[in-house]
């Protein structure tokens, strides 16, 4: 079939390689007009995700994961609380995605492209982009947690506010004196205080290098916004927009950034306030909780936020995304010689519907985990 999916990030990558694989005519159509860059910090890569990107030919273990043995809490003084083990693997969003973009044929991806709408019928889609129609057999949407496709499908619904924000930052290791980062390296660290939660990790640097020296600091700070004036001027960027859920890297109001580097002297201890003092392009998300009444509608499919917003403390999201990908390949996998009805049309918004049914089951667990977390670190509302 041809399939076009809307938007070319981590989703949209994982879904053209499996729908790809399967046999199907896919393109991606993706707004921004070069290789994404940049565009994110710090992610798990949890067994899903590795078994995905292994299965399609890319030994990650060798340029994805900075390994992390402990999980160190510090108090205001930057005394060790707590020591736990920690074993998750810590990659970054650029290396993740610049894996799935080297396992995919270039002329897959459009850039500068923008899907703005759809029609549909029994025997297809219309898929808007820009001032012309395309036609395809399959409208994937991978556009994210403010996806305007969900939006014209389901006109009535939107995320919910989750109570707080993360101010987030990446900043080279090699910015430091190995002294003044000593006990950073190789560890999870945390600290928390009321309604606030600090984290630090070490991640593969822009290229995918591991070398010591030459990795980065990931950072985000988790802190309770009830004030809804806060949280308009948080998601005001430079220019004056107001942004749905986040604020990309240097596009931060001077205001904004002056505000999180006076909080981080006042309030964090001096070895996790150096990362964002050092840090020169911070950015900053509003935590959404979102789930869409339907993944499937006709022949269209939402799969990664656009289908549902997982908490970031799940660590659960490049997973989510791949098991997106592979279920919504094999709910659309060509019939074979030796099946029934082998040569007859494929019941495509049947064939959604059942997938859609079953994977908004399998994402309940991780949807009702992400709040239970949160509180447990007396973040967000009570829900």
């Amino acid at each position: 079939m041809k399939i076009i999916i809307a938007g070319g990030s981590i989703a949209g990558l994982a879904a053209a390689l499996t729908l790809d694989c399967t046999g199907h005519d896919v393109e991606i159509y993706e707004r921004s007009a070069t290789p994404l860059r940049g565009q994110g910090g710090g992610v798990a890569v949890l067994r899903r995700m590795m078994a995905f990107l292994e299965q399609h030919g890319h030994h990650c273990r060798d340029m994805i994961s900075v390994p992390t043995h402990r999980r160190h809490w510090i108090d205001r003084d930057g005394a060790l609380a707590r020591d736990e083990p920690e074993m998750l693997p810590f990659s970054s969003w650029d290396t993740v995605y610049r894996s799935l973009c080297s396992m995919l044929p270039p002329q897959r991806i459009r850039y500068g492209r923008q899907v703005t709408g759809f029609s549909q019928d029994a025997d297809g889609v219309d898929v808007h982009v820009g001032d012309h129609t395309e036609r395809a057999d399959v409208l994937v949407a991978a556009d994210g947690t403010g996806s305007a496709l969900r939006t014209q499908i389901f006109p009535g619904y939107a995320p919910s506010f989750a109570g707080y924000i993360a101010w987030r930052g990446i900043v080279d290791e090699a910015d430091f004196d190995a002294a003044a980062i000593e006990t950073l390296v190789e560890y999870m660290t945390l600290h928390k205080a009321p309604g606030e939660l600090f984290m630090a990790f070490l991640i593969p640097a822009l290229d995918g290098s591991l070398a010591p020296g030459a990795r980065r600091f990931n950072w985000l700070w988790y802190r309770n916004e009830t004030d809804s004036e806060a949280l308009r001027r948080h998601l005001t960027d430079r220019a004056g927009n107001v942004h749905h859920a986040s604020v990309h890297p240097g596009e931060l109001s001077e205001s904004s950034v002056a505000t999180l580097r006076q909080l981080a002297s006042e309030r964090l201890p001096a070895v996790l306030s150096q990362l964002v003092l050092a840090t020169r392009a911070p950015f900053v998300q509003a935590i959404f909780d979102s789930l869409s009444p339907d993944f499937a509608h006709g022949r269209v499919a939402l799969i990664g936020d656009a289908a549902c917003t997982l908490r970031p403390h799940t660590a659960s999201g490049t997973s989510k995304a791949a098991h997106d990908a592979v279920s919504l390949a094999q709910a659309l996998a060509p019939a074979t010689a030796d099946a029934p009805n082998a040569t007859a049309a494929p019941d495509v918004a049947g064939r959604l519907a059942q997938w859609s049914a079953q994977r908004r089951e399998e994402v309940a667990s991780l949807l009702a985990r992400g709040p239970q977390l949160a509180a447990s670190f007396g973040l967000g509302q009570a829900l």
